[in-house]
């Protein structure tokens, strides 16, 4: 299932395809049955995708995201005064993204050390 994402003016995102590593969902025959991205963050270096299986309740950041910045400046500010309005931290890229995204998947499943 190829997604794309796009802030008009800031940045472009493409995913060539999603696949839930936990049940291996890959979204039916219309490519985006049983997937939320109501989670995907917008960083320094672009958006980065976040997938929810709704099958079995699995958060990740699919591989091999293409991320595009098309105003950097544009985007820096845009990004540092969702920071002040949320008061969520700023977060870098996809790495970061993932790490926050791992976390919350060990809180949900009780399995944080």
């Amino acid at each position: 299932m190829p997604l794309k994402f796009r802030l008009k003016g800031l940045a472009e995102t493409f995913v060539d395809s999603v696949c839930c590593d936990c049940c291996g969902n890959e979204g039916g025959d219309e490519g985006d049955e049983g997937f939320s991205t109501e989670m995907s963050r917008v960083t320094l270096d672009g958006i980065v995708a976040v997938i929810e299986c709704l099958m079995c309740g699995n958060i990740f950041v699919p591989d091999g995201q293409k991320l595009g910045v098309i105003n950097m400046g544009r985007l820096r500010d845009a990004v540092e005064n969702d920071s002040k309005v949320t008061g969520l931290p700023i977060l870098e890229g996809v790495q970061e993204v993932s790490l926050d995204i791992e976390k919350l998947n060990a809180i949900k499943n009780d399995t944080l050390q």
